[in-house]
């Protein structure tokens, strides 16, 4: 939760927030709320709520508005939110998404109008790499990292037949 923290107090210096006058920064989360996926979703929106809340509303002294919105699972229904959190709210900062279709799909064109986006589940593979913009952050793995550990074992291993 830490490393969490001393990202948005950076997002937040970068964009000049840190003006105690300022009104809060906006911190605009999409995530999963409904269908069965729905308690990933929770997990993530409660335990951002549960740090802003122990420290008094602010992260890194600076006051935070978290506006929280049900992607749905669906791609479509982020990006819209997404957009309006950009255009109509004026939200610097975005993170929440659970599913990496999802992330694929809002984080991409958030990145490159200069929002920060920081990844607390979701690592697609698409967003590192090539595909990587200094306005992404991911404090988890990405997708493909633990089949590529599984695949590095199995090569060095001496087995000649692996059985699913």
């Amino acid at each position: 939760m830490k490393r969490l923290l001393v990202v948005f107090v950076a997002a937040a210096l970068a964009f000049g927030l840190h003006n105690a006058a300022a009104e809060p920064v906006k911190i605009g989360m999409i995530t999963t709320l409904s269908t069965k996926a729905a308690y990933l979703g929770e997990d993530i929106r409660d335990g951002f709520q549960l740090a802003v809340d122990q420290e008094g509303g602010k992260l890194g002294g600076v006051e935070v508005e978290l506006m929280v919105e049900d992607d749905g699972r669906k791609p479509e229904k982020a990006k819209q939110i997404a957009e309006r959190y950009m255009k109509k709210d004026g939200v610097k900062i975005m993170t929440g998404i659970v599913f990496s279709n999802v992330a694929i799909a809002v984080v991409p064109k958030v990145v490159r109008d200069g929002v920060v986006y920081l990844s607390a589940n979701a690592g697609p593979s698409k967003l590192a790499g090539k595909g990587c913009n200094e306005n992404y952050f991911s404090v988890s793995y990405q997708n493909d990292n633990i089949d590529e550990v599984v695949g590095q074992f199995v090569n060095d291993s001496e087995h000649q037949n692996v059985y699913l």
